[in-house]
């Protein structure tokens, strides 16, 4: 008896004596394949261009940014998400440039950085200094989804990435479930105007391809490949949609554009079928989570019959409010999705 109650105060003085395991730092392999290792406590972030930010708000992480690029401080829907982003330092942005002296300024644990331009030779310099980096590209749906599941894994939570990844499959499973069936020769079909300019589209292996195909729809320009690809007028009157979508920042020129009588005969133009793509906090049709309801919104529109029972506004702040603790009213959201072409917007439509 002795000797077991030896053995046990033996046990218990070691156990006492060595302690909480030391937490090990976190190996990933990033979007690039590029092999990162993480301390395990990962607190301050620096994210180098406008998706990564959105992403990076989109988990909850907002009070872990010490640095971001400088177009996510004006971003209305990241100030009304996290107000303080507008009082951080701006490092830059992907396309003017990221300042190194910032970076290592702000002491980052993390720094998330794109893949194109200047992101490798940042990524190698910052290593040198012992500042750990990863890549992402948040430029399909399959891409938004490994983005999130990165970041999240990066900072010691994954579940942080379920939560968003269901909101995103929720929007994008509503508008398949009511255009999933329809046959491809039935499906309409969709021009989307690029943000630089309303003759530049996207081929069929860009995200915006993507979100036309979840929402029941054909892309004109599928067969096009590479960036955003300049049309001519001609091809345009050729294809002739059944929808005209215009990014945000293409509106004033589209409308322009639309103006003219050679475009009169387009059959988007006769039947209204003409809108900008949602919304006034920030682009639908642009790489982040926000891209899923850029499907459903576009279902809504292209076939408002068959979609007559979704509230789509209801959608949308049950989205907001899944992913950034807000919902899409709350924020002052507004879908401002109509030009002067649309049909008028009818309750169904809604």
């Amino acid at each position: 008896m002795r000797r077991l109650f030896f053995f046990l105060l033996l046990f218990c003085l070691t156990a006492l004596s060595t302690g909480p395991a030391t937490a090990q730092p976190v190996e990933l392999v990033d979007m690039l394949g590029h092999r990162v290792v993480l301390p395990a406590q990962v607190d301050r972030i620096v994210t180098t261009f406008k998706p990564a930010t959105l992403t990076a708000l989109s988990l909850g992480l907002g009070d872990r940014l010490v640095g971001l690029d400088g177009n996510s401080r004006y971003d209305p829907l990241q100030i009304k998400i996290y107000p303080q982003l507008q009082d951080l330092p701006s490092v830059g942005s992907k396309s003017t440039g990221i300042n190194f002296e910032s970076l290592l300024a702000v002491d980052p644990d993390l720094v998330i950085l794109y893949s194109q331009k200047d992101g490798k030779e940042l990524a190698s310099r910052l290593e040198s200094h012992g500042i750990p980096c990863l890549f992402v590209l948040p430029e399909t749906f399959a891409g938004i989804e490994e983005s999130l599941h990165l970041i999240a894994q990066a900072v010691g939570e994954p579940e942080r990435a379920t939560r968003v990844i269901s909101a995103m499959r929720h929007a994008t499973d509503l508008a398949a479930k009511y255009t999933g069936n329809i046959p491809e020769a039935q499906r309409k079909t969709v021009y989307f105007s690029s943000p630089k300019s309303f003759l530049s589209t996207a081929g069929g292996d860009m995200l915006q391809d993507s979100i036309i195909r979840k929402a029941g729809g054909i892309n004109c320009a599928q067969a096009l490949s590479g960036y955003f690809r300049q049309i001519s007028p001609e091809q345009l009157l050729l294809w002739n949609p059944d929808m005209l979508c215009i990014a945000g920042h293409a509106r004033r020129g589209a409308c322009s554009m639309l103006s003219r009588s050679s475009f009169s005969q387009l059959r988007a133009l006769k039947t209204g079928a003409t809108y900008c793509f949602p919304s006034n906090l920030a682009p639908w049709d642009f790489p982040s989570p926000l891209s899923a309801l850029g499907s459903l919104w576009m279902a809504k529109r292209l076939y408002p019959e068959r979609m007559k029972d979704v509230d789509l506004l209801h959608e949308i702040d049950r989205f907001h409010t899944q992913v950034f603790g807000k919902s899409f009213r709350e924020m002052d959201g507004k879908l401002e999705d109509m030009t002067p072409y649309s049909a008028p917007v009818t309750e169904q439509s809604i």
